[in-house]
């Protein structure tokens, strides 16, 4: 696996946001419909994302939020 960002403090993720995170791959909710079921990117997490979002997903919180995610 490349080197990843740290981890967030643990207690800043879910536990299913954790199960992603800490495998390197991207906990962006991709679907999210009117069950309690919730779908996840679950592609590559990117080396230089933050939050370990893939590449795509990162680059789509900065272009969204610049302010809260960085340019």
């Amino acid at each position: 696996m490349t080197a990843l960002q740290p981890l967030l403090a643990r207690d800043r993720y879910a536990d299913e946001e954790w199960e992603f995170s800490s495998s390197g791959r991207c906990d962006w909710i991709t679907e999210m419909g009117m069950t309690p079921t919730i779908k996840r990117c679950g592609l590559p997490s990117s080396p230089v994302s933050f939050y370990r979002w893939c590449t795509e997903h990162d680059q789509e919180a900065r272009e969204t939020d610049p302010s809260k995610y960085g340019r």
